[in-house]
């Protein structure tokens, strides 16, 4: 194939008539040839650690991805135009149900060939599926959260594209990108990447971008905004703005001047779905429970041993996932304490709750044994834990129980 001619007078590719004149089949081609160039230990498969001087800017621009994504443990989760497969196996590695989708059949074999060699770690999963740039192969409101990174400027239609993440995206779901600025087809590596790859290097206008949303039925993007790179600032400098009431105006402006300049390079935003998300307990934030130790009464065959009632009430906005579940069970954990009160053994037991879990507002008693002979301090911590995701007290929200209240002598 030809590269694309420059536009008559000023000698830039016109990335509109590019998009109007490339076939679906031009652009696919385009796309596995690129790919069928890779293997697995190229630089695209070890992103964001591909090379010194992209690991510093794709790190940035994925820790504002993920903070616009707002992810969970066992998340369904969309990466879109996912080239290798790296995010997605990141995102697996997060704990996601991840499936990476991308329009080259190639790209996605070298996703697998990826996923075969590294595997996962225990609780997420990764899948790869191609599509032919028109309807995604999922069902409708069938993922939590969509994430793009660096790709959708790289869609023909982006009004369409828009609406078919929508559709997918489940009520109270968000989609999560980091793109390129207004007059990104003008710079010179987008120029240069045209020309080459025949690949669209399309601009990312915000306006557009509200316009297209409204329409697939998405609410009005929220961006994320930072200075485009972290000032090095001398140590006599950084002393007098911590000690400062406020900045001097000739920094504070300087400082705005800076944030001004990178607005519209670099935009991270996200798009949420109108309806009310399902909050479980695989959510940290949502958890938080009240627990009281109704009794404590010892066995009188066995020496030491006692048989507790403790009353457990979900507090929290979060419904406690039961039994059988991947990530985010609840159960009551039992911790041991040292003759310190100091955590000695983190995860000493569990004992289930009820498997059906539990609704906010719902209250259910845990009857269970223990000797004192096992604690190494004689003193036990009860508190809930979400599988794979946090133990209560760690939110705040919730106060363990110790028991005994003094150490035994």
């Amino acid at each position: 194939m030809s590269a694309p001619a420059p536009e008559p007078g000023n000698g830039l590719i016109d990335v509109q008539r590019l998009i109007r004149t490339l076939t679906d089949e031009e652009l696919l081609a385009a796309a596995d040839a690129y790919f069928a160039g890779l293997d697995t230990g190229s630089e695209q498969c070890h992103k964001p650690f591909s090379n010194a001087g992209d690991a510093v800017h794709l790190h940035r621009n994925l820790g504002l991805l993920l903070q616009a994504a707002e992810l969970f443990r066992g998340a369904d989760v969309l990466d879109f135009g996912c080239a290798t497969g790296w995010l997605t196996l990141a995102l697996a590695n997060l704990g996601c149900r991840a499936v990476g989708i991308d329009i080259s059949p190639k790209a996605i074999a070298l996703a697998n060939r990826l996923l075969a060699e590294r595997g996962l770690r225990a609780g997420g999963s990764a899948r790869f599926l191609a599509y032919g740039g028109a309807r995604l192969p999922l069902a409708d409101a069938s993922v939590d959260r969509v994430l793009c990174f660096d790709a959708f400027h790289h869609v023909r239609d982006q009004r369409a594209t828009l609406r078919e993440l929508a559709r997918v995206l489940r009520p109270g779901g968000r989609i999560a990108m980091v793109e390129p600025g207004p007059n990104h087809s003008r710079t010179p590596q987008s120029q240069a990447e045209m020309a080459l790859y025949k690949v669209i290097e399309n601009d990312v206008d915000m306006a557009q971008v509200a316009a297209a949303a409204t329409a697939a039925g998405l609410e009005l993007p929220q961006l994320l905004v930072q200075l485009p790179e972290p000032l090095a600032v001398p140590f006599e400098q950084y002393q007098a703005w911590t000690a400062a009431q406020a900045l001097p105006p000739a920094d504070a402006g300087f400082l705005l001047w800076q944030l001004g300049q990178g607005l519209a390079n670099t935009q991270c935003f996200s798009l949420a779905k109108p309806g009310q998300a399902v909050q479980d307990s695989r959510q940290a934030a949502a958890l938080a429970a009240e627990l009281r130790l109704l009794s404590a009464q010892p066995l009188t065959r066995r020496a030491g041993e006692y048989e507790l009632a403790i009353a457990i009430r979900n507090s929290g906005e979060a419904h406690w996932l039961g039994q059988a579940q991947a990530a985010g069970e609840v159960r009551l954990g039992v911790q041991l304490l040292g003759a310190d009160g100091r955590l000695q053994t983190r995860d000493f037991l569990r004992f289930a709750l009820d498997p059906a879990g539990a609704a906010p507002g719902a209250e259910q008693v845990v009857r269970l044994r223990l000797a004192l002979a096992d604690a190494a301090g004689g003193r036990f911590r009860f508190d809930l834990v979400a599988e794979q995701v946090s133990w209560f007290s760690q939110n705040g929200r919730t106060s363990p129980i110790d028991w005994p209240q003094e150490q035994p002598s």
